[in-house]
């Protein structure tokens, strides 16, 4: 039987070999957090030694950013005013992402990357690598990302139209304890949930019509070479 150290080692060397190997474009689309679905898990094959390194690094990074909070306490900093774009944060998740993409194999990344562009749908086609990889010019890019954001400014504004209505009986409440607070909040929730759905015709609509003005911009050919690069469709069993 081969010694604790020399497996530990033999996985090492075979993540430094994928690291290698790694595809840079896979890499860059490639979005890693679906791995924790066990259904993605499978359809890659990704083995038990896989996701034991891949724990041991998300283990690691927790560490690093639990230790990070800690000191922004003992500095008095509030820790609701720091975001995904905190420079130690963003490095912590980049070193993150790098590790976990290790441990796959070429094949098992680039099947991951072809997930990724499945789950994200049209808006992939936003990514300027991907824009390049399909054939987009810069000027249709950018008419591209005008037409999907102008449909997501129509739908904020619904969005947010119904929020307001929702949240108006609420505002002079002050919630005596966290149970009356989060009570209100998830209350809060439901009817939002609940009124919203009452668009849904109409968000329906919105979402077509902001399909056919970005098809419309993009042409049939890079749709075409953006299909191929989603690879086979997945369907979760």
């Amino acid at each position: 039987m081969k010694k604790p150290i020399t497996i530990l080692l033999a996985v090492c060397l075979s993540a430094a070999s994928f690291a290698s190997q790694m595809d840079p474009f896979d890499s860059h689309v490639a979005d890693f957090r679906i791995l924790t679905d066990k259904r993605v898990q499978s359809e890659l094959g990704v083995t038990k030694n896989q996701i034991l390194t891949m724990n041991k690094y998300a283990d690691a990074n927790r560490a690093r950013l639990q230790a990070y909070e800690s000191e922004l306490k003992r500095q008095g900093k509030d820790l609701r005013t720091v975001n995904q774009n905190d420079p130690t944060v963003m490095k912590n998740y980049l070193e993150l992402q790098q590790n976990v993409l290790s441990t796959l194999s070429p094949a098992q990344l680039r099947r991951l990357r072809e997930l990724t562009l499945q789950r994200v749908g049209l808006r992939g086609m936003l990514d300027s690598m991907v824009a390049r990889r399909i054939g987009l010019s810069d000027s249709v890019l950018k008419k591209a990302r005008e037409a999907f954001d102008e449909g997501n400014r129509k739908n904020n504004a619904i969005s947010q139209s119904v929020y307001n209505k929702v949240i108006e009986p609420y505002r002079s409440r002050q919630p005596k304890t966290q149970a009356e607070a989060q009570a209100m909040s998830e209350q809060v929730r439901k009817e939002y949930e609940a009124a919203l759905s009452t668009h849904s015709a109409e968000i329906k609509q919105l979402a077509t019509q902001t399909r056919k003005s970005f098809e419309a911009v993009v042409g049939t050919k890079p749709i075409a070479a953006y299909n191929v690069l989603k690879g086979k469709i997945f369907v979760p069993k």
